[in-house]
């Protein structure tokens, strides 16, 4: 090789070597690394099994969008709603980019969440956007509707009366369920009476009339556990034990929104907010599910889903 091919040679290496480099440190201090975000989910403070589904989701999205999360599921004190702002409150102190809510008090909240904005931090709804909600979206089923679809359930058994039970702690979801729920009863011409207990069975459970009816997921487990054997139970959403009390039989039917599309979407839709996309409510589907159709398609899917 001449000395003319051996300069050739060499300024091309030297020019290959510099691009190398060049992307290299390009790759290095890229700034399209995607983000983590830190995002806290505030449950509602009742059992774990609940929010199962609905977790899965939510895992399935953070998987997808990259983001760090941290589930808060119990709170300290009597006044559940009162700690859960509490709560809501320290973390949007420890900067955290979006909060996921399942609201337990929404008079307690509402401050909370327009400091919370104010800051920068976007926050999501497990749930029905209540009058002067301000948060940034809200996903979850028609809740009225779903208590209409218990009232058509009940019809299909052929009660000619009912008696639904309520705690006395009911948040504004199981509000607007027994909305609906009596709404449709009384179109129906089916006489219902209302009676408020303790989820944790500090009374004894009062005498019902009928088929026995329960818009809380609690409240629905307290009914299987003390109801005459032969009641007529309904409710409304899952957890492993109100799917086996359907399964076997105890539970007449359950109508359920899909959990884990909830909590996927919810999270989506907060990382759509932190990014700086509008996001619209989102109105999932609710279902009636009885033992017939709990392994059958969708209700399968809905009832357990693979993450």
């Amino acid at each position: 090789m001449g000395k003319a091919e051996r300069r050739i040679f060499t300024g091309v290496l030297i020019l290959l070597l510099a691009a190398a480099g060049a992307l290299g440190l390009t790759w290095l201090f890229s700034t399209d690394t995607p983000p983590v975000y830190q995002v806290s989910i505030l449950l509602d403070g009742a059992e774990e099994d609940y929010w199962d589904n609905f977790l899965r989701g939510v895992d399935r999205a953070a998987q997808e969008r990259n983001v760090d999360v941290r589930i808060i599921s119990r709170y300290e004190g009597a006044d559940v709603g009162q700690a859960q702002a509490e709560v809501l409150s320290k973390e949007v102190g420890k900067g955290a980019d979006g909060v996921i809510l399942a609201p337990v008090d929404w008079a307690a909240l509402l401050q909370v969440i327009e400091d919370a904005s104010s800051s920068g931090i976007r926050t999501t709804v497990a749930g029905p956007r209540p009058d002067g909600g301000s948060a940034g979206c809200y996903i979850s089923a028609d809740p009225v509707e779903m208590g209409r679809k218990l009232a058509d359930a009940v019809a299909e058994e052929g009660s000619r009366s009912c008696t639904v039970y309520l705690s006395g702690e009911a948040g504004e979801a199981a509000c607007l369920r027994l909305q609906g729920l009596e709404a449709r009863l009384e179109e129906l011409g089916i006489p219902c009476r209302s009676v408020t207990v303790s989820p944790d069975g500090e009374e004894q459970l009062p005498a019902g009339e009928g088929a026995l009816l329960a818009v809380e997921p609690g409240i629905t487990e307290r009914l299987c556990r003390e109801a005459p054997e032969g009641a007529l139970i309904f409710g409304m959403d899952t957890s492993n034990d109100l799917l086996h009390h359907l399964e076997e039989g105890r539970i007449r039917a359950l109508v359920v929104q899909c959990d884990y599309e909830a909590g996927y979407l919810s999270l989506q839709s907060l990382v759509g907010l932190i990014e700086g996309a509008g996001q619209a409510d989102r109105t999932l589907s609710s279902y009636t599910v009885t033992a017939e159709t709990m392994f059958e398609d969708p209700m399968d899917q809905i009832l357990f889903p693979i993450s």
